[in-house]
């Protein structure tokens, strides 16, 4: 059955109505999504000039660590190899600094001097460690001192 023109064309009208409607609706969505493309498009671009920059910064402070990383090293190897002889240095000195009394029985002497020898050897070993954390405890002021003198980059 054929619909008489006036229905027909009207028909046709609204169809046509409804479609450039719903066109110029999403005609206006689509603009808007190209508006914030673009707007990300710009904030990349900032974002890698930034990538630049950060890489240049990341560059200067690898090359201002080299110089105290190998002065930390070395200091390190440093102080390893010589804690040990002062450590004994020390007590050779202590051992010199102290008068030998004996009281007691002649039987009790060989237990008391291996204690006394148990517990200088210990009193050695803490006077090592205390001496190296102190040591490097030093070198950490020294150089948080030095980073703190030295202008920004």
């Amino acid at each position: 059955m054929k619909l008489p023109t006036r229905l027909s064309t009207r028909v046709d009208e609204a169809v046509s109505w409804r479609v450039a409607r719903q066109f110029e609706e999403v005609h206006g969505r689509l603009g808007h999504l190209e508006d914030q493309v673009r707007g990300l498009a710009e904030r990349l671009d900032q974002l890698d000039g930034r990538d630049g920059e950060l890489d240049k910064r990341l560059g200067e402070l690898e090359r201002r660590l080299d110089p105290v990383e190998r002065e930390s090293s070395w200091s390190a190897n440093e102080l390893a190899r010589l804690a040990p002889q002062a450590a004994a240095f020390e007590e050779r000195l202590e051992r010199q600094q102290r008068p030998i009394v004996l009281t007691g029985e002649l039987a009790d002497l060989p237990e008391a001097r291996l204690l006394v020898d148990v517990v200088r050897e210990e009193h050695a070993r803490v006077r090592t460690r205390l001496a190296l954390v102190s040591a490097y405890e030093e070198r950490l002021r020294r150089l948080e001192q030095r980073l703190r003198e030295e202008p920004p980059a």
